[in-house]
């Protein structure tokens, strides 16, 4: 037994014992692990910067070198580390058990750091192997699948290491299971929302910042939310509308892929005019409307005849994006159909009524009376 100098506590004399009773040969052994384990991490270091890159359009394993460099060289110098420690011998049971516990710790901290490295790169490629067109569609889309995928990567990372340090997953699971079921039957109509948002992002129905019609709401989606919509009408209030009611109604949406949103003009012309007249009146109005919204490809038809006059619908898409500009643009749209008109000598209907009486009127009568027919 060795002789200690010092007159320690009781509790620490096994451990300094056992400590000052290790072999000098064993001691190096240990501290040659330990260099080395010093050596691989700089290396793994090194390389990793030099042959990974961050860039996203790099190749895949370029990626993956540059992210993992870390974790890797932490593991490396863990090993190395956990083999010095295994090289001595003489120390106390709890001496092993608390080694035992510090490596599962270090390992679930490298796994951990790892899983949050990857999660990044593993998303990426499920947007690219799945979900392409989408995403370079929607940065919305981009985003909540983003979050999604990361947080059942960090979530599988989790259960793995509590699975190592000793966790019993399997009561924790159960008791996961009944206080989810328990939130689920007190907001089964927030649950709804939820859904119906995800719906909404997977059938691709409209985008923030398009025009939409829905029921008696007309307006612009200003941010789609977990819950509920959030639609700025055309006058400029802002409406909250649930998400499952666009999933049970249908929505129309007024607004294409290039931004530019849909405007209509109704235009009354004359029954004197024949059908060549009517056609060079459709070609002239779509020919202004086309110079005054370019990339608009105005469309007209005839669609009723009214009362006293043959009635045309002219479509056009503009870049409005709010009231005001819808405003602006419908305003200048009419001007252009009034203005084109105009110089080609085309002439509006104005509403008339023509009132046929089947007997003269009866002098006699009051004449705050009604007619008879």
């Amino acid at each position: 037994m060795t002789t200690l100098p010092i007159d320690y506590p009781a509790a620490w004399r096994p451990w300094i014992e056992a400590f000052l009773a290790v072999p000098a040969l064993q001691w190096g052994l240990a501290a040659s692990f330990l260099v080395l384990g010093i050596f691989f991490w700089s290396v793994l270091i090194s390389l990793g910067g030099k042959i990974g890159q961050s860039d996203p359009s790099a190749p895949a394993w370029r990626q993956w070198i540059h992210t993992l460099r870390w974790s890797t060289a932490n593991l490396c110098f863990i090993l190395c580390l956990w083999t010095g420690l295994a090289a001595l011998s003489g120390f106390p049971p709890a001496f092993v058990k608390l080694k035992s516990l510090g490596f599962r710790i270090a390992i679930a901290c490298v796994a951990a750091g790892a899983a949050i490295r990857s999660a990044n790169i593993l998303t990426q490629f499920f947007q690219r192997r799945f979900f392409p067109e989408k995403f370079s569609e929607d940065e919305e889309i981009a985003l909540i699948t983003t979050r999604l995928f990361r947080g059942l990567i960090l979530l599988v990372a989790a259960l793995v290491i509590l699975d190592n340090l000793g966790v019993k997953l399997l009561g924790l699971l159960a008791a996961l299971g009944f206080v989810g079921g328990a939130i689920a039957l007190a907001s089964q109509s927030t649950i709804a929302n939820i859904f119906g948002y995800f719906e909404i992002l997977a059938d691709g129905i409209f985008r923030t910042g398009d025009r939409i019609s829905f029921q008696n709401y007309d307006g612009f989606v200003r941010l789609r939310g977990l819950r509920s919509i959030r639609l700025e009408s055309l006058n400029g209030g802002i409406l909250t509308i649930p998400n499952k009611q666009f999933v049970e109604q249908q929505v129309r949406r007024l607004t294409d892929d290039q931004g530019l949103s849909l405007l209509t003009i109704e235009v009354g012309l004359l029954y004197s005019y024949d059908r060549a007249r009517l056609e060079d009146t459709i070609r002239v109005i779509c020919e202004a409307l086309a110079a005054r919204f370019p990339g608009g490809e105005p469309v007209g038809r005839f669609y009723e005849f009214g009362e006293s006059a043959q009635k045309f619908r002219f479509s056009v898409r503009a870049g409005y994006r709010d009231g005001l500009e819808f405003v602006r643009d419908t305003t200048a749209a009419h001007l252009t159909v009034r203005e084109a008109c105009d110089k080609a000598g085309i002439s509006f209907a104005f509403p008339t009524r023509t009132v046929a009486l089947s007997s003269p009127i009866n002098p006699s009568r009051n004449p705050h009376s009604e007619f008879l027919p």
